[in-house]
């Protein structure tokens, strides 16, 4: 809530009849979802039908600002996505944080709804005097990078955020994301390919840095949630000064590094890629807005054959997926590669995902070099690694088929490929094997989004001491990461406090990887000090059981049934056969039962009519 006691706006824009309609996100609204990941879910749950084609323009897609976002709340920069997935066919899901949500918020506008198709190329222009339909056709073909640079010269603001898409999202990468900036990206489920099918090349957002006054009564509770994060002296100084990549070595060393599509779990040369290394090219460090860990940066890369290209430094997800499960180890190429993704527009995890997978077919002589185009895409090779994202983002030649990711891809591929195409509901995983870890495996089976750990992050299979795990989740075995026995509460409460930190706007990163906040009770405190809203941390919890509700009635109309929630063969039957992990699977079916359990859920995961009854749910 602003000081003049509002809940900000919401913009609705029409692209096929370049419309808008403004109304107010109300105070009921924000009670019932909060804001970003919350409302995403609530409004495309009320709006779209089981008849909706991703890539049409009846497909709507939400950017949203949490309750807190571009507040005064420490790490309150994120701003969600939602659409339906191209990729998977359910829900889409993304999230981005840098200064987008500041400058939102400081229009007043808590959500974006983009809905209809445009006949031309075009981009919407944002700012005080409200939202400009503004001819895209010259940018049409141009790359992330060169569109901001242009789209700020358009508008006469150098210091706009935009958001954009490259080359995928025109050609409808079915991964393609949605840039802003070098280095912020809403990467997973395509949401880049459903704005390139509207037509809609950017976004730009004009506003004066205004800084939302903090009142004195709310500076006990932000001062409290900075101790937090600073308390967790070891993580926050690894995170400070390495960012997310300083996981790689850890993951490596307990033997579940996705190495060369799974056919090992350790790499070689691991400590090459890991942002120790990594960390001798930073130049300068990136904050997003009242930030205080700063794990983004900038490198500049000053020798060899990429000397003078600056960019991003890679996150964790990005250096497993482009870097071991390509089996490159060369620091130089993995950075380069990893905004050559951000530059064309596509997302980082599906797209080393996919290449790994085309380098498997053709380790193992499924493709041939002449289906590859003639290109030796042998484990590490940066320089074909460069030729196939290219075909990707235009969808030349064998690109064509990879755009569509690897579930597709190895259905048209045929010869067996199915079997090395690893995936969840269509949506390729991140690079750490789940076979050691059965929290984290059971996260990738009933991830909503499919595929993915942050929808759902288990980190206290990690950090909980056995005490703690007994008395929330009813056994010390829920922090045994070898373990099934408590599995499905730890995932469920997980998921919960998932969905309610995404519909706040706070990062995860400092929130639940560093400080591991799952209580809920610093958040609790920031939204009634900064909000108004007299919230108990019991109503933030039922809210985000219901939001976790809503999303699965979502999937379920578009036919995400159970036999969806699992994990390739690989991992249900093939124990690693190396290293410190070695002998380990999973048993998922168990714990997907038990999870639907205490979901309230039948034994085919659909909600039941008392759980239905329980969150005012038709």
């Amino acid at each position: 809530m602003d000081g003049n006691g509002s809940f900000g706006r919401i913009v609705d824009i029409d692209l096929t009849g370049r419309q808008v309609d403004i109304r107010e996100f109300t105070e009921k609204l924000a009670l019932e979802t909060l804001g970003g990941f919350g409302y995403n879910i609530h409004f495309l749950y009320e709006n779209l039908s089981e008849v909706t084609n991703p890539l049409g323009p009846e497909n709507i897609m939400v950017v949203s600002l949490g309750l807190l976002t571009g507040s005064a709340a420490p790490s309150s920069s994120r701003v969600h996505v939602n659409a339906l997935s191209p990729l998977s066919g359910l829900i889409g899901s993304s999230s981005m944080g840098g200064f987008l949500g500041t400058k939102l918020r400081c229009l007043g506008i808590a959500a974006l709804i983009i809905r209809g198709a445009s006949e031309t190329p075009v981009f919407l222009a944002i700012d005080e005097e409200g939202v400009r339909f503004e001819d895209a056709r010259d940018l049409w073909g141009k790359d992330t990078r060169q569109t901001d640079t242009a789209v700020k010269t358009l508008i006469g603001d150098q210091t706009a955020e935009i958001l954009t898409i490259g080359v995928a999202g025109e050609n409808r990468v079915l991964y393609a994301c949605i840039m802003a900036g070098i280095d912020h990206a809403a990467g997973h489920t395509g949401m880049g390919a459903v704005m390139g099918s509207k037509l809609l090349k950017a976004i730009s957002v004009s506003s004066a840095e205004r800084g939302e006054k903090t009142s004195p009564e709310a500076m006990p509770a932000i001062r409290e949630y900075v101790k937090s994060i600073r308390d967790s002296v070891s993580r926050y100084r690894d995170y400070s000064q390495l960012g997310s990549s300083g996981d790689v070595l850890e993951l490596n060393e307990m033997g579940l590094l996705g190495t060369r599509n799974y056919r090992s779990m350790q790499l070689e040369g691991a400590e090459r890629i890991d942002g120790r290394n990594l960390k001798s090219y930073v130049v300068r460090n990136i904050t997003c807005p009242r930030c205080i860990v700063h794990c983004k940066a900038e490198v500049e890369l000053k020798e060899g054959k990429y000397r003078g290209f600056r960019g991003g430094r890679p996150e964790y997800e990005t250096v497993i997926d482009l870097g071991a499960l390509c089996g490159l180890t060369d620091p130089e190429s993995l950075m380069y590669l990893s905004n050559l993704c951000n530059i064309l527009g596509v997302d980082t995890i599906s797209t080393g995902s996919v290449i790994a997978f085309t380098m498997d077919l053709y380790d193992r002589g499924i493709i041939s070099r002449e289906q590859l185009d003639g290109i030796d895409l042998s484990w590490g090779n940066a320089e074909a690694m460069e030729q196939i994202m290219n075909r990707i983002a235009t969808r030349q030649g064998i690109g064509d088929i990879l755009a569509d990711g690897v579930f597709r891809a190895a259905q048209r591929i045929g010869k067996e490929a199915e079997k090395y195409a690893y995936h969840v509901k269509g949506v390729e995983l991140y690079g750490s094997d789940p076979r050691g870890m059965m929290g984290t495996a059971l996260s990738y089976a009933v991830s909503m989004r499919g595929g993915d750990f942050t929808s759902v992050y288990p980190v206290p299979e990690f950090r909980y001491t056995p005490e703690r795990a007994e008395k929330e989740f009813g056994t010390r075995q829920a922090v045994n990461r070898m373990a099934t026995g408590g599995k499905g509460a730890l995932v469920r409460y997980c998921l919960i406090v998932s969905s309610i930190i995404d519909s706040l706007g706070i990062c995860k990163v400092p929130a639940l990887t560093i400080a591991g906040n799952y209580d809920l009770e610093k958040e609790t405190r920031l939204v009634r000090a900064l909000t108004g809203l007299e919230l108990t941390r019991e109503q933030l919890l039922y809210i985000g059981e219901r939001i976790v509700n809503m999303e699965k009635l979502f999937n379920l109309r578009f036919g995400a049934t159970s036999d969806l929630d699992t994990l390739p063969e690989k991992f249900l039957n093939e124990p690693i056969g190396e290293g410190p992990s070695t002998g380990a699977k999973v048993e998922l079916k168990p714990m997907v039962q038990d999870f639907y359990r205490i979901m309230g859920w039948d034994e085919q995961g659909v909600p039941l009519p008392e759980t239905l009854a329980a969150f005012n749910l038709p």
